[in-house]
C-alpha cells in the first residue's frame, strides 16, 4: 500500500503561493518520490533547486521536505539560509523567513530566540498573518497566555483559512488553561487543513487537558503516523497513553523516548520523557530528562515547574520553594509557575503567601479548574470566605466531574451561611453511582447541623454514614457527638466524642471539651471538671467551661437551656501537606501517623510522594491500610503510586505459614485487610 503524501512539517510556516514554476515541479516531484517511499531522492531533487537559483522560498520549501524526510538539523541549515537570502528580498518573503526560523527554535533552540525572531517578523510586515502566528505560539512559550491570545487573534483575523493561525490560537488559549476551547480552535485549523500535523498534536495535547485519555490517545497516533519525524508527536502519544492506562508505563515511555531520539534538543520532548518517568515513581530519571530540556531551553518553564516537583518528591521543600520563587521573579506572567509556587506555599501552610500566588495563577489562567479550586482552598484560610466560594464555585463549573471540588464546595457554601444550598450539593455528590467516601457523608453531617431549622436526625444519620464506610474516620465521631449535644442527648454525645478520641487520640482537646460540657448540661460538675482539666492539659483550656462548672458546684440552678452554649467546632482547620507528611514519616505515635495518612487523602497529588513511602516502609499495618486507602481516595493523580503497589501485591506475604500462633494469625488477618486495601487502592488508581 502506497503511503498517503506527508503534509509539510509543522514547525515551518507555509509560504505564498510559490512563483518560480521550476520550483512548483522540483516540490510536486518530491512528493511524488517521497510517496513512493524515495526520501533521499525526494530531498535531492528540491536541493538541486535550491542551489541553482539560491532564493529564501527555494531553501524554505527545501526545509519543509527535510524536516519530515531528513533531520532537523538538515531543515535548521536550509531555514538560516533562507533568512540570509531574505535579507534583500520582499518584506513578506524576509517575515516567512524569520518566521519559519522562530517556529524551529521552539523545537531545537530557545523560547527567547524564537521571540526575537517572531518579533522581527512582525516588525518587516507587520501585517503577514504567518509573523503574527509565529509571534502569538513565541509569546504563549516565554510570555503568558493572555498576551499571546490577542497576537493569535489578529493572526486569524488576518487569515481565517491558515491552519498555523488557528495552531497558534489553540496554544494560546491552552496557556491560560482553556482547554476546550483550545480544542476547537485545533479543529478549526485541521478543517482548513486536514494534513497539519501539528494542529492534531496539538489537539491531543487540548484533549489530555481534560482529561479525555482515548481520544487524545487516537489524535496523537494518528499525528505519530503521519509523520514519524515528529518528536513531539511521539512525545504526546506517550503522555497519553500512560493517561488513559497506567499499567502501558513502558509503551508510554517507549513512544516519548522515541520522540526525544527524533528530536533529542525538543524540551517539550523530553519533558514528556520526564513527567513519564515521574509517574513510574523514578525521579532520578525524571530529573535527568528535565535537565536535558532546560540543556536545550534554560528558560523553558513546564521543564523549571516539573523539576520543582521531583524536589518536593525527594522531600527537598526548601530548595523547591527557592526555585519556584526564581521562577516566579523571572517570568512572573508565567500561569504554571504561579501554580505551582502557589501549591508549595500551601504544603508549608503559608496561605497569605499562597493566596496572593494562586491569585496570579487564576488571573493568568482563569479557566484552569485546579487553581480555582486551591485558590479557594487559600483563600478560605485567610479569612476571604466570599472570595473562596466564588473561586470553587468557578473550580466546579470548570470540572463539574471532580467530586473532590464538589464536596469542598458543599462546605463552604455553609460556611458561607448557605448550609441549605451546601447540603443539596453534597446530596448530589453521595447520590454519585459508585460513591463511597467518608468526607462527602461527614460534610453533609456539617450542614445538616448548620442549617435553619437545623436537621439534627439527618445530621447524626450522615455522619453514621460516613463512620460505616470509615470506621476510622474521627471527624465523623466528632461531629456525630456535636450534633447529639444540639439534641440534648448528652450520654450518646459522651459516647461519640470518646470514640473520636479511640479512633485519633489527637482529637483530645476538642473532645474532653465538649464531653465537660455534656457532663455539666447533665449537672454533674466533677466530672465535668475532669474532663475540662483533659482538655486543658492538652493544650486547650476552655475558660466558659471552667466558668459555668463554677457556677455550678456553688449551686447556681439554672435551666439547662440558659447555660451558655459551647463554641463550634472548627472544621476548616486542618494541618497543612506539609505538617501531615512531616508527621507520617517521624511520628512514634501510630494513631497519628494513621490520622496524617488519612488526612493526606484531601490535598490530592502534593500527599502522594508521602503515601508511598507509607503504604511501603511503615511499621504498622493500620497506618499502611490507611495510606493505600488515601492513595485510592486520590484516584488517577496518585498514579506514581502504581508500580510500589503492583511490587507489594507481587511479593510474598509476611505471615504465610501453615500453622500459626493466635497473635500471628491476627498478624496475617492484618495484613490481609492491608492488601486488600492495596488492591482496592490500585482499582481507584486507575478509574476502574
Amino acid at each position: 500500500m502506497r503511503k498517503p503524501i506527508l503534509i509539510l512539517a509543522a514547525v515551518l510556516a507555509a509560504t505564498p503561493a510559490l512563483a518560480d514554476k521550476k520550483l512548483d515541479d522540483a516540490v510536486l516531484k518530491a512528493e511524488s518520490l517521497a510517496e513512493k517511499g524515495k526520501p533521499e531522492e525526494a530531498v535531492k531533487a528540491v536541493q538541486k533547486v535550491a542551489e541553482q537559483s539560491n532564493t529564501p522560498d527555494a531553501y524554505l520549501a527545501l526545509a519543509r521536505l527535510q524536516s519530515r524526510l531528513a533531520s532537523p538539523e538538515d531543515a535548521q541549515a536550509s531555514v538560516t539560509k533562507a533568512v540570509e537570502l531574505s535579507a534583500s528580498a520582499a518584506p513578506e518573503m524576509r517575515a516567512e523567513a524569520l518566521a519559519a526560523l522562530s517556529g524551529l527554535d521552539l523545537s531545537r533552540g530557545t523560547g527567547r530566540d524564537a521571540l526575537a525572531h517572531a518579533e522581527e517578523a512582525v516588525k518587516v510586515a507587520p501585517g503577514s498573518a504567518t509573523a503574527q502566528a509565529a509571534l502569538a505560539r513565541a509569546q504563549a512559550r516565554v510570555k503568558d497566555g493572555v498576551t499571546a491570545l490577542a497576537t493569535a487573534d489578529r493572526a486569524v483575523q488576518a487569515a481565517p483559512t491558515s491552519g498555523l493561525a488557528h495552531v497558534a490560537r489553540g496554544e494560546a488559549l491552552l496557556a491560560t488553561g482553556r482547554a476546550k476551547d483550545a480544542e476547537a480552535e485545533l479543529r478549526k485549523a485541521l478543517e482548513v487543513d486536514p494534513k497539519l500535523t501539528m494542529a492534531r498534536t496539538k489537539l491531543a495535547t487540548a484533549l489530555l487537558a481534560q482529561g479525555n485519555a482515548a481520544e487524545a490517545e487516537a489524535e496523537a497516533k494518528k499525528a505519530s503516523d503521519a509523520d514519524q519525524k515528529s518528536g513531539e508527536a511521539f512525545a504526546v502519544l506517550g503522555k497519553a497513553i500512560l493517561a488513559r492506562d497506567p499499567k502501558r508505563w513502558d509503551d508510554a515511555i517507549a513512544q516519548a523516548q522515541q520522540g526525544a531520539f527524533l528530536n533529542p534538543r525538543d524540551p517539550l520532548v523530553q519533558t514528556a520523557v520526564g513527567q513519564i518517568f515521574e509517574a513510574g515513581n523514578n525521579p532520578d530519571q525524571a530529573a535527568l530528562a528535565y535537565g536535558r530540556a532546560l540543556a536545550a531551553d534554560p528558560g523553558y518553564t513546564p521543564a523549571r515547574v516539573a523539576n520543582v516537583g521531583v524536589l518536593i518528591r525527594k522531600g527537598q521543600t526548601d530548595a523547591a520553594l527557592a526555585d519556584a520563587q526564581k521562577i516566579v521573579q523571572e517570568m512572573p506572567s508565567n500561569a504554571q509557575a504561579q501554580l505551582q509556587l502557589g501549591r508549595l506555599y500551601m504544603r508549608k501552610g503559608d496561605w497569605p503567601n499562597a493566596a496572593t500566588a494562586l491569585e496570579q495563577a487564576a488571573r493568568l489562567a482563569p479557566a484552569d479548574a485546579e487553581t480555582q479550586a486551591r485558590l479557594g482552598t487559600a483563600e478560605q484560610y485567610v479569612g476571604k470566605k466570599a472570595e473562596a466560594l466564588a473561586a470553587y464555585k468557578r473550580a466546579v463549573e470548570l470540572d463539574p466531574k471532580n467530586i473532590d471540588y464538589r464536596t469542598t464546595y458543599g462546605l463552604i457554601l455553609g460556611v458561607n451561611g448557605q448550609a441549605a444550598a451546601g447540603a443539596e450539593e453534597i446530596k448530589k455528590v453521595v447520590s454519585t453511582p459508585g460513591y463511597h467516601e467518608s468526607d462527602g457523608y461527614v460534610n453533609l453531617g456539617w450542614l445538616y447541623r448548620n442549617t435553619e431549622p437545623k436537621r439534627i436526625e439527618d445530621s447524626i444519620a450522615a455522619y453514621k454514614k460516613a463512620l460505616e464506610l470509615n470506621p476510622k474516620e474521627e471527624q465523623a465521631a466528632l461531629g456525630m457527638g456535636w450534633s447529639y449535644i444540639n439534641q440534648k442527648n448528652w450520654d450518646a454525645a459522651i459516647a461519640a466524642f470518646n470514640q473520636a478520641m479511640q479512633i485519633d487520640p489527637t482529637t483530645a482537646p476538642e473532645a474532653s471539651n465538649a464531653i465537660g460540657w455534656s457532663y455539666l448540661f447533665k449537672k454533674d460538675p466533677a466530672k465535668a471538671e475532669e474532663y475540662y482539666n483533659k482538655g486543658s492539659a492538652a493544650g486547650r483550656a476552655d475558660a466558659r467551661l471552667k466558668t459555668n462548672i463554677e457556677r455550678l458546684k456553688k449551686g447556681i440552678e439554672l435551666e439547662q437551656q440558659a447555660l451558655e452554649a459551647p463554641p463550634p467546632p472548627p472544621r476548616m482547620e486542618r494541618p497543612d501537606a506539609g505538617t501531615l507528611s512531616a508527621t507520617l514519616a517521624s511520628s512514634r505515635d501510630a494513631g497519628a501517623r494513621r490520622k496524617a495518612a488519612h488526612d493526606l487523602a484531601t490535598y490530592g497529588g502534593d500527599g502522594v510522594s508521602a503515601l508511598i513511602t507509607a503504604v511501603k516502609t511503615d511499621s504498622d499495618w493500620g497506618v499502611r491500610e490507611t495510606a493505600a486507602n488515601s492513595l485510592g481516595s486520590i484516584g488517577p493523580k496518585a498514579s506514581a503510586a502504581i508500580p510500589t503497589l503492583m511490587y507489594i501485591l507481587k511479593s510474598p506475604r509476611a505471615m504465610d505459614t501453615v500453622m500459626m500462633t493466635k497473635e500471628q494469625l491476627a498478624e496475617s488477618m492484618r495484613e490481609e485487610d492491608f492488601r486488600k486495601a492495596v488492591r482496592n487502592a490500585v482499582q481507584r488508581i486507575q478509574g476502574k
